[in-house]
């Protein structure tokens, strides 16, 4: 992690939330500030505030985007009491116009399918929530779970009138609270933000790196959690945006405690982390290798039977399977369905690996 810089603005103290947008960064501020969103160029200068009308900041905490829309997620729940969850939609195509200071704003109420109980102490309980993933058709909430310190998945439709249900779709031990969640669509990796009191209120932030899985499926891929740092060098982190598939920005709200800690924006390039063990594409281009059947059940038989072979996803490049051919027939019972690279030392060939019928 590399600190960019404090926050200059002092309208950025409580920032939470965090997305990547025509070359700039957006934020907002939680709950009892105005009911903005910010615009940042990304070294934290601000550029723009502009007003969401129709809207109100109860407790604004997650921010995302899909091709169309930017949404603010209201539902910021301490207590676990409010029944007036809400997010808000806002058009891009208004945003975009460096002119615009208000926008106005599409209210979409929901409640947790799963939520009987709304007299809780405070901060003991799992209807806390600060991240939101959107895509085209839906919306993915990630909640701050305080009695667990796990995350749950709620998703919601990407248009819905009324009232909606949010449903609970997956858990995850998260070790730790989830303040923040982003998505690259183009090689569907997810980064979730969070923090940990690792005793007397020493607080450290982490991501959760979560790749190669099929799309939306967050935790059925490949996971690996990276430490990121104290909220001394941090700040609270509330804010996680991804330029790329292994590159973004981290922000950090203002402390104010025994000291005081300026907001800040710092940035990250995660790629060693992601692609260790992957292929380069130029290895993989060398020609054609016969193998047959394809597609395949359980077994590969193949022209050649010595050498070192590499299997390899076909969308990610990740090694999934590497020896010593020591015959023509090679078993790949073990791996899931879908498209893979086998590479031996004089060639590479795609296959499909298709479920056994029996």
């Amino acid at each position: 992690m590399a600190t960019v810089s404090d926050l200059p603005s002092p309208l950025l103290n409580e920032n939470s939330g965090l997305i990547y947008f025509a070359s700039h960064l957006w934020t907002i501020n939680d709950g009892g500030n105005s009911n903005s969103i910010y615009e940042l160029d990304t070294l934290g200068n601000l550029i723009r505030e502009i007003s969401v009308i129709g809207a109100y900041n109860v407790d604004w905490e997650g921010l995302s985007q899909n091709d169309e829309h930017i949404y603010i997620g209201d539902f910021g729940n301490n207590s676990g009491s409010r029944a007036d969850l809400c997010i808000y939609e806002l058009d891009k195509s208004q945003i975009i116009d460096p002119n615009v200071t208000e926008i106005v704003a599409v209210k979409k109420l929901f409640i947790y399918e799963d939520q009987v109980q709304f007299n809780w102490p405070l901060n003991e309980h799992n209807y806390d929530c600060e991240a939101l993933i959107a895509s085209n058709d839906s919306l993915y909430l990630f909640t701050k779970n305080w009695l667990n310190e796990e995350v749950n998945i709620y998703v919601l439709p990407s248009q819905w009138a009324d009232t909606a249900a949010a449903i609970l779709i997956e858990s995850f031990n998260s070790e730790g609270f989830i303040t923040d969640a982003s998505r690259d669509p183009e090689s569907g990796n997810t980064m979730l933000l969070g923090y940990k009191n690792n005793g007397a209120n020493l607080y450290t932030s982490f991501v959760w790196i979560l790749w190669d899985h099929e799309p939306f499926d967050f935790f059925g891929g490949n996971k690996r959690r990276i430490e990121i740092g104290s909220v001394f060098t941090l700040g609270q982190t509330e804010g996680l945006a991804l330029r790329n598939g292994q590159e973004g920005f981290v922000s950090g709200e203002q402390i104010s405690s025994v000291i005081t800690i300026a907001p800040k924006l710092s940035r990250f390039d995660f790629s060693e982390y992601l692609f260790q063990g992957n292929a380069n594409i130029s290895e993989l281009h060398e020609g054609k290798l016969p193998l047959y059947p394809n597609p395949v059940y359980n077994q590969i038989f193949l022209s050649e039977n010595t050498g070192a072979f590499q299997i390899y996803k076909t969308k990610t490049l990740q090694l999934v399977l590497a020896g010593e051919l020591t015959s023509n027939r090679l078993d790949i019972s073990h791996l899931v369905g879908g498209s893979y690279l086998l590479k031996t030392p004089r060639a590479t060939q795609r296959f499909l690996k298709v479920n056994s019928p029996n």
